[in-house]
């Protein structure tokens, strides 16, 4: 991006910012947060995060900061290099928005009409980029919690890079508690490469400051609370208690009950013997129960020898006979020549339905996709600022054809890109005239695509893109 055009971007942001997120005194804080910056970029040459406890006091001071870098002179002849912030990258992050996507944004503010690679790092592509043109960057995301680790990592990694290299590069990070929290968790990766800035009074926080622990959960009972709970847990144990002990005694009365009363005969008449002992009334109880089980068995025996010896009748057997004698002999009618001519023009038909069905299988099999660039150089004439949604980028053909098979329905379009040697296939949906219909459009498709998170291009980009395929 030329100086001009991103400090006019710049300007133009920090217009809007200016009436409607007036800067706290800083006087009343003790020491300027925007100065805190400064310094550290200047002097310690690390990534800069500043946290608050709400998003409003870290965002009036990216806002503040942002104005700072828009109040360049434009004769800036006079300054040193390390002076100069004309390149500047601002990104709001989202959680809804992946490290492709966050990497994409960057390069593409600081170097338009540039192909990158946008699953490369950020510690290799801008830094290859600065060094081609010589320029100073500063980097300000806001709502840096939301970024993941990889690319805070990436973002750490380039500024200690060009500082081996004498570029400047800046980053300055602006976010809740939670992201100074996060680099705590991981000291080992971050140690000695972020100062970490407290947006209420611009301390320097360390990583191991009692700010950066991270809360342990409270529980949300309070004491009368756990008391009552704990009471009604002993009141239910003792209404359980209470009844197993009902239960418990029922029992024992109808046990106590059924020792006086034995079984006479076979008649089921009853009589109590209220003097015999525990032992004796068990025994005259199982053996009057397998006394019982005898009979039932011996019952069930008999009847079924009873069903076994039923002679059978005459008229039993003769109609036995019948049936025996009609399944043997059947008689056997030979076929006709008519018969057997329609058999074989019927199986001579069914295999010509087979080789023909065969033969359309294979050839849908066989069918390619063939891939042309003239409908995006057509549209590009046609609309000079317009834009695709790259759907996905494939370099196995096989994989492609089976991509395009199952959204056949979907009206993509592809063309061929060259990088680092190796051919990919870029497929993307119809040219669209302005970047807002482009974006409605991402929401129309299939819910599998939206996963894969596409993007929006311009049509410039793509054309970039064709350029470097060679065939």
């Amino acid at each position: 991006m030329s100086a001009s055009a991103n400090t006019s971007s710049i300007q133009q942001t920090a217009q809007m910012l200016r009436p409607n997120a007036p800067m706290p005194s800083i006087e009343s804080i003790g020491t300027s947060v925007t100065s805190r910056i400064e310094y550290n970029l200047r002097f310690s040459k690390q990534v800069v995060l500043v946290v608050g406890n709400k998003t409003e006091q870290y965002s009036q001071l990216a806002s503040q900061f942002l104005v700072n870098l828009s109040d360049v002179k434009s004769d800036v002849s006079h300054l040193n290099t390390q002076d100069r912030q004309i390149n500047v990258a601002f990104v709001s992050a989202s959680s809804k928005l992946n490290d492709i996507q966050m990497r994409c944004r960057l390069i593409e503010q600081l170097f338009v009409n540039t192909l990158f690679d946008p699953e490369q790092s950020l510690a290799v592509s801008v830094l290859r980029f600065a060094t081609q043109q010589g320029e100073s960057i500063s980097i300000v995301i806001d709502h840096a919690h939301a970024l993941s680790l990889q690319v805070k990592y990436e973002l750490c990694q380039l500024v200690s890079l060009a500082k081996k290299n004498k570029l400047t590069i800046n980053v300055v990070l602006f976010g809740l508690m939670e992201a100074g929290q996060q680099l705590a968790i991981n000291q080992s990766l971050f140690k000695n490469k972020v100062a970490v800035i407290d947006a209420s009074n611009g301390q320097i926080l360390s990583l191991d400051d009692n700010k950066m622990v991270v809360e342990k959960s409270i529980s949300p009972l309070r004491s009368w609370q756990k008391v009552s709970l704990v009471s009604a847990l002993v009141l239910i144990a003792a209404a359980l208690i209470w009844v197993y002990l009902i239960i418990a005694e029922d029992i024992n009365q109808q046990a106590f009950n059924a020792k006086g009363i034995m079984v006479l005969g076979d008649n089921n008449t009853v009589a109590t013997k209220p003097s015999l002992s525990n032992d004796a009334i068990d025994e005259t109880t199982i053996q009057l129960q397998k006394q019982h089980k005898i009979e039932s068995i011996e019952n069930s025996i008999n009847a079924n020898q009873t069903a076994l010896i039923t002679q059978a009748t005459s008229e039993d057997i003769n109609q036995l006979l019948i049936t025996v004698n009609s399944d043997k002999y059947i008689e056997k009618i030979p076929a006709e020549v008519t018969d057997v001519l329609q058999a074989l023009m019927g199986v001579a038909k069914q295999v010509d339905n087979n080789v023909a069905s065969t033969t359309e299988d294979d050839a849908s099999e066989g069918q390619t996709i063939e891939i042309s660039n003239n409908y995006y150089q057509t549209k590009a004439t046609e609309y000079k600022n317009g834009y695709v949604v790259q759907v996905s980028v494939i370099s196995d053909d096989n994989l492609l054809q089976q991509f395009l098979k199952e959204y056949s329905k979907e009206n993509f379009y592809t063309y061929q890109r060259q990088l680092k040697g190796n051919r990919f296939t870029v497929i993307t949906s119809k040219v669209f005239q302005n970047k807002v219909e482009a974006t409605a459009a991402i929401e129309l498709l299939p819910t599998q695509l939206i996963e894969r998170k596409p993007w929006v291009k311009s049509i410039s980009s793509v054309i970039n893109e064709m350029n470097t395929f060679t065939g």
